[in-house]
């Protein structure tokens, strides 16, 4: 879960000074639908949100992705991005909650992006239709890694980069357990936080003349636990596949 407590009208201001389109990073320049100015956050606007997977797409670019797979679609910035990136020949996207189904599709139109599919929830019976090849799995999806990441009832994972996002507030043991699984098929990466990315924001917002100072590391990330509110840090793994 994400805060987002800067200012509605300051985040409009900043859009406009890019043409509301995402300034910096691999999304760099993907135009931003309207009605989502008010939803993104200041990061994913300027284009340093989890700015420490940047490395991870640059590397993928060399990997021929064509067909993606997204767990946790939320407001639509990493479908879009992926899309954008990639060109994909085939995009499932994976979002339970409907409401944000069209604030997704409302990137890929004012973008023209390529085609995708905006689903519903992500279920182990969903995944076990997959049979084409699925070159590229990013997954953000609140602590059901753990049953959703699974070569051994999942065959098609074992040739898939996979970009995952853990919850370990949530479940235990989930890098051992991934490690166990993987580790035959592809190499593993721990990511963090890039803690530093809050005064690489505040460089951009100092050369916009802008009198805002973003301060949101480590709050910018929490989960509700027995009714208190429990900072996270960020924590991803790369799974990468040895074949290509």
């Amino acid at each position: 879960m994400r805060l987002r407590n800067t200012k509605k009208d300051t985040k409009q201001i900043i859009a406009k000074c890019f043409g509301n389109r995402i300034y910096f990073g691999p999304f760099s320049g993907l135009k931003i639908p309207e009605k989502l100015l008010n939803v993104l956050t200041l990061t994913e606007i300027i284009g340093f949100y989890e700015s420490c997977l940047h490395f991870v797409f640059s590397d993928l670019l060399n990997r021929k992705i064509k067909n993606i797979i997204i767990i946790g679609g939320n407001n639509g910035y990493y479908a879009a991005g992926l899309s954008n990136l990639f060109n994909p020949d085939s995009l499932f996207i994976y979002e339970m909650v409907q409401d944000l189904h069209p604030k997704i599709a409302s990137w890929f139109e004012i973008n023209n992006l390529s085609d995708y599919k905006i689903l519903g929830e992500a279920t182990t019976e969903e995944f076990k239709k997959f049979e084409k090849k699925i070159d590229l799995l990013f997954m953000d999806c609140e602590g059901f890694e753990k049953t959703l990441l699974n070569p051994n009832e999942f065959n098609w994972q074992k040739n898939s980069d996979i970009i995952v996002e853990l919850h370990p507030f949530y479940k235990d043991n989930l890098i051992s357990d991934f490690t166990d699984k993987f580790q035959s098929t592809h190499s593993i990466q721990i990511i963090y936080d890039d803690f530093d990315e809050d005064d690489k924001v505040n460089k951009i917002l100092d050369g916009l003349k802008l009198n805002i100072n973003y301060a949101q590391h480590p709050s910018h990330r929490w989960i509700n636990e027995n009714g208190n509110k429990v900072y996270t840090s960020g924590l991803f793994l790369y799974l990468k596949r040895k074949s290509v």
